[in-house]
């Protein structure tokens, strides 16, 4: 590390060691950076002190904390004048989690806590701080120990203190608040106070993947069984890996394991190998293993204690000999914290969890997460040939995975594997094929309904799943999405057990309807696992299914602002749609490639993946959208090079000339009348900078200003007659603006008397008064 001589280098080396991945080597780096910045004076001590307690925080060095904390308080008590705006703010804030983190680890006595706490009390009340952190803290105290009591009494006392700047934020606190509800039996008050999280309105570095978490269970115990997968699939990418949100990661285990999803949560386990290290903090360990003996029991339980599972470095493991390790491990650190704290409350928590029975037999996630072998209970797995008969034959087979809804042509199967439908389920086929032919939705829905709920577990998994998938599309088409999804969902579940073709249309499909109902969260899990599987040979499932996926990943990316990520599917979508005869599709995916590449930074891309677009839209004969591709590129260079940028822009003002030349559509003839004025509007701004702080314009070469005119001059008199006033007046103004700033100050007057005069009395327009005055000032000025 290079020699640190003043504040400068100081903040140059936390930043740089913040760069690094948080561990034991930050906070090795941050001790190194303490010991030069000692002999800088205090102001760059206090700096580095606050710079190791963070990277402590966020180490296996946790335990470590409290002697740089020490070390500024007796800093701050020696002279608080010392201490900057930024520096008093974090001694402040760093008491409540250096005093409650402290009860993470066992070695820390009680009683040095709540000396802390008591500290932390006094000096909040000094510092004019309203006690509300230090009520939360209290109750946290209270709440590890199982004092109810008292953590009743802090509880209310928290949240009937005043916000002030101490306070977590808004997310931080409704997560544990409505944790403490949950924990005291009451899940739909704990439901309703994180609701505030769930949906977005609060949220923070660390929220809503918390509370997501948190709302697992209690929302299967209170059967909203569908905001529990939904919370699972969009929360777990949230925490995946993240060693500070081990909790979190727990919670999701827990919750495969208590639902049916054994599978899913060995993969969760597999994700996770950190977590299992001994040197890991104690109390977040001590969780993890205690969900993974819930897990590991599960498997037991199922008959799969032989069965090979990620465990512990070292050596190889059967679910059973983890189960037994993991609660001999979750029970010895609990049995630490109640020696530390006098009580046993700790490991009656444990205790609780590592006994807690299923709540479900089963919740399909829309996941391949199926058991090496078939588990326990399975219903028979006959009519896994492969056949593509329908569900409507006269025999439990595989419905097509291909066909519409209730398509009942097909290969017939097996009997032997197979089955003979009993008179019943095949009464309600019949009527559903007869309301087919008939095309009534409501008949159709009838009859499948009542085919699965007949045929029960008698029927293989196969043509459950086939039953379930043309149910799913009959529901869709009747615009019963939720139904749809539910159905969907099923027939991912039941072709999961049976056949690995037909799982992947059916987890396409779930995900086309997750997206229909813009649940992207949810969807993306699901369709990267189809795409993992997707083979696209015409002969299975073919490129259009390929593409498809892509796209739908690429949308779901570009909502969590993946930009790069989102332009990565796009890319690959069209990549095998430019060999397609219709090439809209290609069109359409290079541009929404071109624009994601934009948002990634990767500038020199975009300009190609435009340029790319704007040719295909006018291979396709898509005026409109080659215009507006071919403006996005001009835009693109813009920054890298004006003059190319302008010639790009003239092209997109030819390409809508000739539209409106050859066009015979008049729908598409008033879009281009209106493109046409907007094309040479931005062409004016590309070639003229506008100045943020001013708002005044300036030529980007010679020439450009008088240039940039004439093109906004060109735009006002297209619209001068059109109905749309306000866009007139918008183009009026500019056309005024640039005549000013390039000479042609009478022209730029007239122009502003115009809009003046067609504004009078319409107080819809009368902003643009304001517009206009501007550059008259500018005039006089």
């Amino acid at each position: 590390m290079t020699q640190i001589t003043d504040l400068a280098m100081l903040q140059e080396a936390i930043w740089e060691n913040n760069q690094r991945p948080h561990g034991t080597g930050q906070a090795a780096a941050a001790e190194n950076i303490l010991g030069q910045a000692e002999a800088l004076g205090p102001e760059a001590e206090i700096k580095a002190l606050f710079h190791l307690i963070s990277a402590y925080e966020f180490s296996a060095d946790r335990h470590k904390v409290l002697v740089p904390f020490a070390r500024v308080l007796r800093l701050w008590d020696q002279d608080p004048t010392v201490f900057d705006n930024t520096s008093t703010h974090s001694l402040f804030w760093d008491f409540k989690w250096v005093t409650t983190g402290m009860l993470d680890l066992p070695r820390v006595p009680l009683a040095a806590i709540e000396n802390w706490l008591t500290e932390m009390d006094r000096r909040y009340r000094l510092a004019g701080h309203t006690e509300r952190a230090v009520r939360m803290s209290e109750f946290y105290i209270a709440d590890h120990v199982g004092d109810t009591e008292r953590a009743r009494r802090a509880f209310d006392g928290w949240l009937a203190a005043e916000r002030g700047e101490m306070a977590d934020c808004h997310a931080c606190e409704t997560a544990r608040q409505g944790e403490f509800f949950a924990d005291g039996g009451d899940d739909a008050k704990a439901v309703g106070h994180w609701q505030p999280v769930l949906d977005g309105r609060q949220t923070c570095a660390e929220e809503p993947h918390r509370a997501l978490a948190r709302s697992l269970l209690p929302l299967v115990r209170l059967g909203r069984l569908e905001e529990a997968r939904t919370n699972h699939l969009r929360g777990y990418p949230m925490v995946k890996g993240s060693e500070s949100l081990m909790h979190s990661v727990a919670k999701h285990i827990e919750f495969c394991a208590l639902t049916g999803n054994e599978a899913r949560g060995l993969e969760l386990l597999a994700d996770t190998p950190a977590y299992f290290q001994a040197d890991g903090e104690p109390e977040p360990r001590m969780g993890f293993y205690a969900v993974t003996a819930l897990l590991m029991d599960r498997l037991v339980a199922l008959g799969r204690g032989d069965l090979r599972v990620p465990g512990p470095a070292g050596r190889s493991w059967t679910a059973a000999d983890l189960a037994g390790h993991a609660r001999a491990e979750a029970l010895a650190l609990a049995g630490r914290f109640d020696a530390r704290n006098g009580t046993t409350a700790v490991s009656e928590r444990v205790r609780a969890g590592l006994d807690a029975g299923p709540l479900l037999d089963r919740l399909p996630l829309g996941l391949r997460a199926v058991l090496p072998v078939a588990s326990a209970g399975a219903v028979p797995a006959g009519g896994a040939d492969g056949s593509d008969g329908a569900a409507g034959t006269g025999r439990y087979e595989t419905a097509d995975a291909g066909a519409s809804p209730g398509a009942a042509d097909g290969a017939e199967g097996d009997d032997e594997a197979d089955g003979e439908i009993p008179a019943v389920v095949r009464a309600a086929l019949d009527r559903y094929e007869l309301a087919r032919t008939n095309e009534d939705l409501a008949g159709m829905r009838a009859g499948m309904s009542e085919a699965i709920d007949h045929a029960g577990d008698a029927a293989s998994p196969s043509w459950r799943a086939g039953a379930h998938l043309q149910l799913a599309e009959v529901l869709a088409v009747a615009e019963d999405l939720p139904g749809a999804v539910h159905h969907a969902y099923e027939a991912v579940a039941w072709a999961d057990l049976s056949d690995r073709q037909f799982a992947v249309v059916a987890r396409t499909r779930l995900g086309g309807f997750l997206m229909s109902g813009r649940r992207r969260d949810e969807a993306a899990p699901v369709l990267e696992q189809a795409l993992s599987d997707l083979d696209p040979s015409p002969e299975v499932h073919g490129e259009g299914n390929l593409v498809q996926v892509r796209w739908w990943l690429g949308e779901c990316a570009a909502d969590r602002h993946e930009a790069a990520e989102a332009a990565r599917h796009w890319l690959a979508a069209a990549q095998v749609a430019q060999h397609w005869p219709e090439q809209d599709d290609h069109a359409m995916l290079a541009t929404l490639a071109a624009e994601a590449l934009e948002r990634a930074g990767e500038g020199l891309s975009a300009e190609l993946a435009y340029e790319r677009a704007a040719d295909l839209w006018a291979e396709v004969g898509d005026a409109l959208r080659q215009v507006r591709t071919t403006r996005a590129w001009a835009w693109a260079v813009r920054s890298r090079d004006v003059a190319e940028a302008s010639r790009i822009m003239t092209g997109a003002t030819r390409a809508c000339e000739a539209a409106l030349a050859d066009s015979t559509d008049a729908d598409e003839l008033a879009e281009l009348r209106v493109q046409l004025p907007e094309t040479l509007e931005q062409h004016a701004r590309v070639i003229a900078d506008e100045d943020l702080d001013t708002g005044r314009f300036r030529g980007l070469y010679d020439g450009a200003l008088e240039e940039a005119y004439a093109l906004a001059s060109r735009a006002e008199s297209l619209q001068r007659e059109s109905d749309d006033v306000a866009r007139w007046c918008r183009s009026a103004l500019l056309a005024a603006e640039l005549a000013v700033e390039s000479g042609s100050v009478a022209s730029g007057l007239e122009l502003v008397a115009a809009v003046e005069a067609r504004i009078a009395d319409d107080d819809e327009l009368s902003g643009f008064g304001g517009h206009a005055g501007w550059i008259r000032d500018q005039v006089t000025t």
